[in-house]
C-alpha cells in the first residue's frame, strides 16, 4: 500500500492531457529529496504546466509560499507545507477526476479548471501566516496592560486587503464570483464572508487565494484581449487563447471553487457539495481534505508517509480511501460529513 505508487501508475496515461512531464512527476514522487528541494521540484512542475497556458506569472505565488514556509518555522514550527501539498492534491485530483465522476454520472471538471484550481487554492496562505505572527506581539501588550492593572479595551491589529476585489473595465470580483456560486447553487454570501473575515480579524486563505488569482489572470486578460471582446484572441506568436469567453466559463468558476474550500464547514449546513451539481467545488474539497501524507509539521516533522495511505474505486464506482491512521481517517470523515455529499466515499 503507498498512495504515491498508486498515483503514478495509475496515472501516466493521463499526465500528458493535464501537462505534467512523466519524470518530472517520477522524481517529485520517489526521490530522496530533502523538504526544500522536492519543493522546489514541485513549483518547476507547476511553473512547466501552466506556462503552456500563458499563466507562468501564478508560479511566483506559489515560490514566495515556500520562501514564507520555510523561513518562518523558527516562529511559527506548527505551519504545515502547502507546496508539495498542492502538486499532491493536484495528482490526486486527477485521479479522482478520471475514475470516479464518469462512471457516477458526473461530468468531469476540466483540465484547465483543474490546474488553478488545485495547483493555486492555498497561494493566499502567506497573508494568514502574517495575522498569526503578528497575534503574539498584541496579546503581550494585553497580557502587560492585565498585570499593570489598568482596565481598558484589549488591543487588537488587522490584516486587511484593499482594493484585491476591483478588477479591469470596472468589474468586480465579488460579484463574478457570487454570480457564480449563485448557479451551483450554494447558500453562500460572497462579500459577506470577506467582510466576517475583515470583522473577525482573520484571515481565510482560500479567499485571499481565489481573490489574487483572479485579479491576476484579469490583468492577462486585459493586456492581450484589452476590449474583452468574445473572439479568438491571440498574442504573442502562442496557441494561447484570451477570448472573453474562456475568462468567464474557465478562470471564474476556478477562483469560486477556490474561495469556499477553507470556509467554515457550517457555511455548507443547508446545501453541501454535490458532484452532479458542483463538480469542480466538490472535487477541490475532496482532493484537499484526504490530501493528510507527507505534510510536515511540528508534530510530524517528515508528515505521514505515503505508505499509510492509498486509494480505489470498486465495482459499484465508489472511492476507497485507506489510512492506517485512525485520527486521521476520523479528521477527513467529520470535514466531509459537514460539507459535501459523500455517499459514494468510503474511508477505512
Amino acid at each position: 500500500m503507498n498512495i504515491n505508487e498508486t498515483l503514478f501508475n495509475s496515472l501516466n496515461h493521463d499526465f500528458y492531457d493535464y501537462g505534467c512531464d512523466y519524470n518530472e512527476i517520477q522524481s517529485f514522487l520517489f526521490d530522496p529529496l530533502e523538504f526544500m528541494q522536492r519543493q522546489n521540484k514541485a513549483i518547476k512542475i507547476i511553473d512547466g504546466i501552466m506556462t503552456m497556458h500563458g499563466k507562468q506569472e501564478l508560479r511566483q505565488h506559489v515560490s514566495e509560499l515556500a520562501r514564507i514556509e520555510h523561513g518562518i518555522r523558527e516562529l511559527e514550527p506548527w505551519v504545515r507545507d502547502h507546496v508539495v501539498h498542492a502538486l499532491l492534491s493536484f495528482l490526486l485530483g486527477i485521479q479522482i477526476n478520471e475514475n470516479f465522476f464518469e462512471p457516477n454520472g458526473w461530468h468531469k471538471v476540466s483540465t484547465f479548471q483543474w490546474k488553478l484550481a488545485g495547483l493555486f487554492h492555498d497561494i493566499g496562505y502567506p497573508m494568514q501566516i502574517g495575522k498569526d505572527i503578528i497575534k503574539p506581539f498584541i496579546n503581550k501588550i494585553n497580557e502587560i496592560k492585565r498585570k499593570i492593572g489598568v482596565i481598558a479595551p484589549d488591543i487588537q491589529f488587522r490584516i486587511i486587503p484593499i482594493g484585491l476585489e476591483y478588477l479591469q473595465n470596472k468589474q468586480n470580483s465579488f460579484i463574478l464570483i457570487q454570480n457564480c456560486i449563485d448557479q451551483l447553487p450554494l447558500d453562500i454570501d460572497v462579500k459577506e464572508e470577506f467582510e466576517r473575515m475583515i470583522r473577525d480579524g482573520n484571515i481565510c486563505h482560500g479567499i485571499i487565494s481565489a481573490l489574487t488569482v483572479l485579479y491576476v489572470i484579469d490583468l492577462m486578460y486585459q493586456r492581450y484581449n484589452p476590449r474583452r471582446e468574445y473572439i479568438d484572441t491571440y498574442a504573442d506568436y502562442t496557441n494561447i487563447n484570451w477570448n472573453q469567453i474562456n475568462f468567464e466559463t474557465e478562470i471564474v468558476p476556478a477562483c469560486s471553487a477556490i474561495y469556499i474550500h477553507n470556509l467554515p464547514v457550517d457555511r455548507f449546513n443547508n446545501s453541501k457539495l454535490d458532484p452532479a451539481i458542483s463538480p469542480l467545488p466538490f472535487l477541490l474539497k475532496l482532493a484537499d481534505t484526504l490530501q493528510e501524507w507527507e505534510r510536515p509539521s511540528l508534530d510530524n516533522i517528515t508528515g505521514f508517509p505515503a505508505d499509510e495511505f492509498d486509494i480505489a474505486f470498486d465495482n459499484e464506482s465508489n472511492l476507497v480511501f485507506t489510512s492506517t491512521n485512525a485520527m486521521i481517517r476520523n479528521k477527513i470523515q467529520t470535514e466531509l460529513n459537514h460539507s459535501i455529499i459523500g455517499t459514494k466515499i468510503i474511508l477505512r
